[in-house]
């Protein structure tokens, strides 16, 4: 049921005295209709993404032998989407994996993870072909982050001849985006008024 199926909500039955009745057009409507799909779609989203952090912390403390509120209890506000679109559960979860294997490691979470560095590189293929260091970057990337998945690559490709004669520019690439896109704020232990600081704060 969408909101064009509540009448009552878009006019009263009998006009009050001294006031003028606006009809409400069905196009107004149809695009209010769309106004919160948009925005249910945008909470379950969100809600999922919520779901999948605690499952991931859940399962680092397993894998760290962690009881208790410990760093990595307390890493939630570390897996902040850092895109303007959603990430596959399966990319988001990478993410999250990556973070918190660092936290329990002691490293810093400042640095682009895989699954950062490979959303760039899959917005750029969209654009234009990848030249041959950044195809060599995206497969290892891949098969670093999601072996499942690109384990059947070697069976069409030649990955250690492809890094062995693209992997130097590959490493640069990596490099790079690595410092690019860093997250200064994702800081171990940040607070919540540190972290604010830290996004309002433009830096290169």
């Amino acid at each position: 049921m969408t909101i064009l199926d509540h009448t009552s909500l878009c006019a009263p039955d009998m006009p009050r005295a001294g006031r003028t009745v606006t009809r409400r057009s069905a196009p107004r409507l149809t695009e209010l209709d769309a106004m919160f799909q948009d925005m249910g779609e945008l909470i379950d989203s969100v809600l999922d993404r919520c779901l999948w952090a605690d499952e991931e912390i859940e399962a680092a403390q397993l894998r760290h032998g962690e009881r208790g509120r410990g760093p990595l209890w307390n890493s939630f506000r570390l897996l902040k989407l850092t895109h303007d679109f959603a990430w596959p559960e399966l990319v988001y979860r990478a993410h999250c994996r990556e973070l918190l294997d660092r936290v329990a490691a002691g490293i810093d979470t400042r640095p682009a993870t895989d699954a950062e560095k490979i959303s760039v590189l899959s917005a750029a293929s969209q654009v234009a072909p990848l030249n041959h260091g950044a195809e060599t970057l995206y497969l290892r990337i891949g098969s670093r982050m999601l072996p499942g998945i690109f384990d059947g690559i070697g069976d069409v490709l030649d990955m250690p001849a492809y890094e062995t004669v693209h992997g130097s520019r590959a490493d640069d690439y990596e490099a790079q985006l690595s410092r690019k896109l860093a997250q200064p704020w994702r800081r171990i232990g940040a607070t919540a008024e540190e972290i604010d600081q830290l996004l309002n704060t433009p830096h290169e």
